[in-house]
């Protein structure tokens, strides 16, 4: 069948319900997975072959009903609401009853519907059960049980989906009967472990982060350790190989020009691909935290900090993706609350040290400090804080609001064959990049510096290189920096294309010493300008996809100049004294502000204030299971306590500490009902 008239199957379901492990298990993709809600955050299609013919096959993002307010959840109701053909709906077996509303919905929105259950192992760890049959008379569709990391089970429902989409038989509409439901489902049992328990208190979720995060930095970046042994093994073997294939070329009697070319693609290259350790490390943790859940737990313990900064706990998401790689990250942004939330969070992301940036980082910490691993620390967490600073700033500029309801993703010992899957793949995806986009680079400088404007070879980095010509001006931007050489001037504009390629061209010019192209303070200065600089073209592309080539563009403009004005203060603060430091700070803040008033500024809404008026409305954070829907303000009658004082009135009893950790009872149909924590009401379903 042609694969233009092959039939879209769309992948509906919950958020954290399994949709993209099953998408990746029926069509051999590599969707992102992982334990925590909102991994995919728009629509990836790819083609799949049932009963020996294709079919498409759409995973959307996690929707928990057709009138979900998030962005992604809006792009997945507008899929399902303009797709007529079939829909696959992925029901989690622990929480299948919230999933039958969403049934219902895409029913009478497909022509042919069918009901996918996952995770039936661990609902009878619970002690539950979910009967096919039972459940296909109850509710008026098809039903599979299936465990979508079995063979077996993914045999059996592609043998079933060939049968089903290409038969001309079409599923009747859901008509969901409770009591017949009752007989096919049970939730079993659940108690909060003493773990769950432990990770839900704040003086316990963020210490464990910054002490993974300790762990995790000194393995990859420590002396003796796995990743500097790696690390040296790869550069050596490389540079070897180099030397010899450079030799052999002269012995063969080749020219002077390929030989210089073969050891410069050497040298870039192995220096690049030396840090793959140091990054499987990084990236290995990373994946940890995702399939175990902590990053939901994560997101909620950090909330209060996010919104000290205008954003919301959905952000720690985004942020831990951003030391992976910042286009990715971006992406993320979808999950956000709002659009102006999204927007804030793409600004900030850039400030992040993106795995992409290591390299050049551990070359500048090797390069001017005996003990790189604490440098790097510095280097990472410096980065971390200018992000909130730059959220901060823009939180005054322009304010955005959003309510935080999240789903809680159940802890869980991760899959290590999961974890090393997804590590294999994102390193294939780096060693692809490297020899590919980052040698093109490589091979396209090596020829601009090593032949002048009339062709005629003058060696690599030679006086009079066409690289010299055209990139001469550029250099004197660096100048307050107390850089002079026009080599490191065109390491960083390589910069734009691939953060690699910067590691690779300062290797190219000076090995892997780089105390003769800098001092210490212009070490530090280079840092700090690399950290604030705009992104590569592809993180360029990500946020010009979502909020178009212009701001996007704007964005990387004005990043680029405060990434120049904090270099030069910082250089001004080592070298010339701390007045200087203070002054260039005093102007680069205002500048920013002035750039980013005329940009985001608007007409500011006026407050009024009325006497006796009610309270503010203030929704209060609270830790939020599967079972909570939405939040409710206080109500309208509440007045402001001290006019409740005036009036005589005692205080309302409330009670202290945090609020308790509500769990959704896995049994029956839902029922939604108000319950009551310190003082403010939350619906939750029951």
């Amino acid at each position: 069948m042609n694969e233009k008239n092959a039939p879209r199957v769309l992948l509906v379901g919950n958020p954290n319900c399994g949709k993209s492990t099953l998408f990746n298990a029926l069509t051999g993709g590599h969707a992102k997975t992982g334990n925590w809600h909102g991994v995919t955050v728009g629509v990836t299609e790819r083609t799949a072959v049932f009963g020996g013919k294709r079919a498409v096959v759409a995973d959307l993002p996690g929707i928990y009903s057709l009138g979900a307010p998030n962005m992604e959840e809006r792009c997945a109701r507008a899929e399902i609401e303009n797709t007529h053909g079939a829909a696959i709906v992925v029901a989690d077996a622990l929480t299948l009853p919230r999933s039958l509303g969403l049934l219902a919905d895409a029913a009478q929105m497909s022509e042919k519907t069918v009901l996918v259950v996952t995770m039936c192992d661990l609902l009878a760890k619970r002690g539950g059960h979910a009967d096919e049959s039972k459940l296909a008379r109850a509710l008026g569709v098809p039903v599979l049980c299936v465990n979508a990391h079995s063979r077996a089970d993914i045999k059996r429902l592609k043998t079933f989906l060939g049968e089903w989409l290409f038969s001309g038989l079409h599923a009747s509409s859901a008509q969901i009967r409770q009591d017949l439901f009752a007989e096919a489902w049970s939730g079993g049992s659940y108690r909060e472990s003493r773990a769950e328990k432990w990770l839900y208190r704040p003086y316990v979720a963020i210490p464990l982060f910054f002490i993974t995060f300790l762990a995790v930095f000194f393995f990859a970046f420590a002396e003796h350790m796995p990743g500097v042994i790696l690390k040296d093994l790869i550069e050596a073997a490389f540079a070897e190989g180099g030397g010899r294939l450079s030799s052999f070329v002269l012995d063969a009697g080749g020219a002077a020009a390929a030989a210089g070319f073969v050891s410069a693609l050497f040298s870039g290259l192995g220096m690049l691909l030396s840090f793959l350790p140091q990054i499987a490390v990084l990236y290995f943790a990373l994946f940890l935290m995702e399939e175990s859940g902590y990053m939901s737990a994560l997101a909620f313990m950090t909330d209060g900090i996010f919104r000290k900064v205008g954003l919301t706990g959905r952000a720690a998401f985004s942020v831990l993706m951003g030391f992976g790689c910042s286009a990715a990250a971006i992406l993320t942004t979808r999950g956000l609350e709002n659009e102006r939330l999204q927007r804030r969070a793409i600004l900030i992301l850039p400030y992040i040290p993106c795995s992409a940036k290591m390299p050049v980082f551990l070359a500048v910490a090797s390069s001017f400090f005996n003990h790189p691993f604490p440098a790097l620390v510095l280097i990472y967490l410096g980065g971390a804080a200018l992000a909130f600073a730059a959220a901060f700033l823009l939180k005054k500029v322009r304010p955005a609001g959003g309510d935080f309801v999240m789903e809680i993703a159940r802890l869980q010992v991760p899959s290590f064959r999961l974890v090393a899957k997804s590590l294999l793949f994102y390193l294939k995806q780096f060693i692809i990049k490297i020899v590919t986009v980052v040698a093109a680079v490589l091979i396209v400088m090596w020829f601009f510096l090593s032949f002048d404007l009339s062709f005629a070879y003058v060696g690599t980095g030679g006086a009079g290189c066409m690289a010299e010509t055209f990139c001469g001006a550029f250099r004197y931007l660096f100048y307050p920096m107390g850089i002079t050489d026009w080599q490191v001037a065109l390491s960083a504009l390589t910069g734009l294309i691939a953060k690699e390629s910067v590691a690779g061209m300062l290797s190219v010019f000076y090995g892997s010493d780089l105390s003769s192209a800098m001092s210490t303070a212009s070490a530090i200065a280079f840092t700090a300008f690399l950290l604030a600089c705009s992104p590569c073209v592809s993180a360029i592309a990500a946020s010009a996809r979502e909020l178009g080539w212009k701001c996007a563009l704007v964005n990387a403009a004005v990043q680029t100049g405060t990434a120049f004005a904090l270099a030069y203060a910082v250089y001004g603060a080592i070298v010339l004294g701390r007045w200087f430091a203070v002054c260039a700070l005093a102007v680069a803040c205002a500048a920013a502000c002035i750039s980013l008033k005329k940009h985001f500024g608007g007409k500011k809404s006026e407050k009024i204030h009325g006497r006796g008026a009610c309270r503010a409305q203030r929704l209060h954070r609270q830790r939020i299971s599967a079972g909570f829907v939405r939040l409710f303000a206080p109500a309208a009658g509440q007045r402001d306590p001290r006019q409740r004082t005036k009036d005589g009135q005692k205080r309302n009893a409330c009670p202290r500490g945090r609020g308790r950790l509500f769990y959704h009872p896995e049994g029956g149909i839902p029922r939604v009902f108000r319950c009551r924590v310190r003082g403010r009401e939350y619906l939750r379903r029951r």
